[in-house]
Parts: C-alpha cells; structure tokens; sequence
C-alpha cells in the first residue's frame, strides 16, 4: 500500500458551490459523499436539488433493478449534445436503445477483442520506439503519448488502419470540442441555451463540426471499398438486430462510431496516464507487473494467449481506475416521483452515482486514498460489494466497450513498463482538469529510462 499527498489533489469543499464546476466539477461533490451514502447540494434559482449517491444498495437499486423506472438525466445529455453525437447508442432510449444495443454488442464479443491484442502490442511497441528515441531522462507527457497510443489503437482496430482520418489533426480537435464540458453543465443545469457565448465555445463548435464531419467520412469510405473486415468499424457495417434483422442508418453509423472513438479513446488514455503516474511513484508496484510481464511472456509481444494471464498488471489499472475513474460519475433521473430507497426524488431532479466518491468512501475502502494493487486480488474483489467499484458502470447499460478497454490497457502497460523504469518528474504537482474526463491539467510529464540503463545506473550507485 503506497501513500502519496498528490492521490487525493484537492481537498473537498465543505461548501459546495455551484461556481467550482467550472474549474473542476469533483469539488462540486459534497465532503459527506466521501462517507454517507446519500447527499444532496440544494437547488439554486432555476438548478433543480441534485442527489449524489455512493451507496452500493441504492446504487444496484437506480441501475440495476429498477433501471426501467429511471432515464439518463437531462442535464448530463444537454451538456454533451455537442460533444458527443446524439444519433449514438449513448443517448438512444427504450426500444431504440435496446435494439441498437443488441446490434453492437456482438462486435465487442470476448473473442473478437481477444484476437485484437496483436494490434494493441503493436501500438504500445510503436509508443516505445518513440520513447526509445527521445532524449534520455527528458520528461515525456504520459498524456499526450498515451492519447496517441489510443488513437493509434482506434486507428487500427476500430477503422482498419483506414487513412481517412487524419489522426493528428483529428487528436488536436478533441481537445477544444471536450475543453468546454464545465460551462456546458453549468448551462445545462440552469437551463440556459447552449448558443450563449462562453469561453472556447467558437472553438469547441468548429471542433465538433470537424470531428462528426470526419467519422461519417470515414463511414463512407469503407463501405464504398465494398470489402469486409473484421475490425470494429467492419463489425457496425455488418451489425444486424438479431431479432428484427433491422440494420443501422448511416447516421447511426457514424453516431456510434464516433462515440467508440471519442469516448473510447478518451477514457483508456485517461486510465493509462493515471495508472503509470501512480506506478511511477510506486516503484514497488510498478517492479511487480515488470517482473510478471516477463515471467509471463518473456521477451515476446503481448498476445491472446498471455495477456490474460497479466493479473497483478490488470490490478494496478483497476486500482488506478478506482483512484482516478476517466468517467467520474453516473447520471440518472426519475422517470415519475419516485422513491430510491427511504428517499423520495421528483422526477425533475437529477441523481448522480459520484464515482469519485465511490471509490474513495471510508465506509467502503481501507485506507481510501492509498495506492494498492491488492485490492483487487481476486479474494478480495470477490468480498466486496458489486457496486461499490464502477469505472464502466453498471447494469443495462454498463459500457459496451469495457472488455476492449481493458484487454488494450493491459496490454499497453505491459508493454511500456516491461522496458522502461518510469518515475515522476521533478517539481511537478498534479492538478485536475474535469471536461468530459478527469484530464490531468496541463498534461502529466514522467521521466522514462530503460530498463536496462536504470539498473546499470543503480549497480553503479
């Protein structure tokens, strides 16, 4: 178990006001969050009352076994209407939302994913040339490497290695469409058009229009090459209602392939930045999944058949994904007055699984804050409740993409760590930057030697 001041990077307001989520919305989150299972922050002018919830049973309750009784809060999906396309499976509902589910679903099959590891060891391999070429002992963004290792990833294993995506300009679009995300919830809870100017707004729209522009684009181009693949975007093409034989539009299309790239590029190179920065302080740690990697697969690439078998490697990013969750909570909203265990919520106001405080309730965690991979040794995670850890949700609508995720994001950090001894870079203190995902602000540089140069150095000391 390693300790660090940095793992918990802000103290929790005592007051939380309604102005902090336009610099960081986890300070928005009420400190009894971190310790009562329901609170509330009281409703201002035309903001309605806002539930937080990090109570396991009531948790299971809203997503889970009354999941039919609630819809995605309004709030949330104002906010990222532009962002993220409408026409996606994310905002779809009802029968819309279960047939488009039915028909994705099976291009994320365990089987198909497994066969994609070769594809994301070599991006990973890519990413380590680079670092192999750098200058030695120079800080390195882990977040900018990491977003173009899961770019590079999505290039390859969703479009087919496709060049009708200009992957960089494509990269630097991202950042402004998703930068606005506080201003955007601020409007969106208090009602207000999206139209009203706001800082990068401009920016953010122009942004949006590229990024949508491009994926239908790239819609386009694949099915006019008549050819199948069996890559992600291959997959959609093909996708199939099983039970009403109904086929996707091609704005349909193009709404879920975008959201597979944004989202899913977005949260895996968010969850790997945080899960080598914590490594990276943690030597001990980051020395065990070294050690495994190579008992495990030697010198070779990552593959099908040893990726599953990384299992301390797979448990610092689930412990990294505990301490700093890409998506840091999970919005609900009553259909109808309704009661959500002892407490009653109108259907007017939102309800918030607050990840972030989820995973750090002192009720829930030993020693919340702390770094440690153990927790989730299979005995362990088997003793704890199913719904008190959350990084992909839960219930129905539990992400799609979740086994793809982490099948990449093992396979990644196996790679990178297996060469290069990481540490933190001198003088840096995190801070937080909240937009569509818990971004570290102005990047997270980390130093990266290899391997073998580090235990050189460390003989000659």
């Amino acid at each position: 178990m390693f300790h660090d001041p940095e793992f918990l990077p802000f103290d929790p307001n005592r007051r939380p006001t309604y102005r902090a989520s336009l610099r960081n919305f986890l300070e928005a989150f009420p400190p009894q969050a971190y310790r009562d299972g329901f609170t509330s922050l009281p409703g201002f002018m035309t903001a309605p009352r806002i539930f937080y919830l990090t109570d396991p049973d009531l948790i299971e309750e809203l997503l889970v076994t009354r999941a039919e009784h609630f819809t995605r809060d309004i709030v949330t999906a104002n906010a990222i209407k532009g962002p993220i396309d409408r026409e996606s499976l994310f905002f779809a509902e009802g029968a819309e939302w279960k047939w488009q589910r039915r028909a994705v679903s099976p291009a994320f099959r365990h089987e198909n994913i497994l066969a994609l590891v070769p594809t994301f060891a070599k991006c990973a391999e890519r990413q380590a040339q680079a670092w192999r070429a750098a200058p030695a002992g120079a800080p390195i963004d882990a977040m900018r490497a990491m977003l173009r290792t899961t770019f590079s990833v999505i290039e390859a294993a969703v479009l087919g290695a496709s060049d009708s995506l200009d992957g960089e300009k494509f990269l630097d679009a991202l950042t402004p469409a998703l930068g606005t995300m506080g201003w955007r919830y601020i409007y969106a809870l208090f009602g207000l058009p999206m139209w009203l100017p706001h800082p990068g707004a401009a920016r953010a729209r122009a942004a949006i229009r590229y990024l949508g522009g491009e994926t239908a684009k790239a819609v386009a181009a694949r099915r006019a090459t008549g050819v199948e693949r069996r890559d992600i975007l291959g997959l959609l093409l093909s996708a199939r209602d099983p039970e009403t034989n109904r086929v996707m539009t091609e704005a349909e299309l193009a709404g879920n392939l975008y959201s597979v790239i944004v989202a899913g590029h977005e949260t895996a190179a968010v969850a790997l930045t945080f899960t080598l920065w914590l490594l990276a302080k943690d030597q001990a740690s980051q020395q065990r999944v070294r050690k495994e990697v190579r008992t495990v697969a030697g010198d070779a690439a990552i593959g099908p058949d040893t990726v599953e078998k990384l299992v301390f490697t797979r448990q610092a990013l689930l412990e990294g994904m505990r301490l700093f969750p890409p998506a840091p909570s999970i919005g609900r909203q009553p259909r109808r007055d309704t009661m959500l265990g002892p407490h009653k919520v109108l259907a007017k106001e939102p309800i918030y699984v607050a990840l972030w405080c989820l995973h750090r309730n002192e009720k829930l965690w030993d020693t919340p804050n702390a770094f440690d991979p153990d927790r989730f040794a299979p005995e362990k995670a088997k003793a704890r409740h199913r719904y008190a850890y959350l990084p992909f949700g839960a219930g129905p609508r539990i992400c799609v993409g979740m086994n793809f995720a982490l099948l990449e994001m093992t396979t990644i950090v196996a790679t990178l760590i297996r060469e290069f001894r990481l540490s933190p870079a001198p003088g840096h203190r995190l801070e937080l930057a909240t937009t569509f995902t818990v971004r570290p602000k102005g990047g997270l540089p980390l130093v990266f030697e290899p391997v073998e140069a580090s235990a050189l150095r460390t003989a000659a000391e």
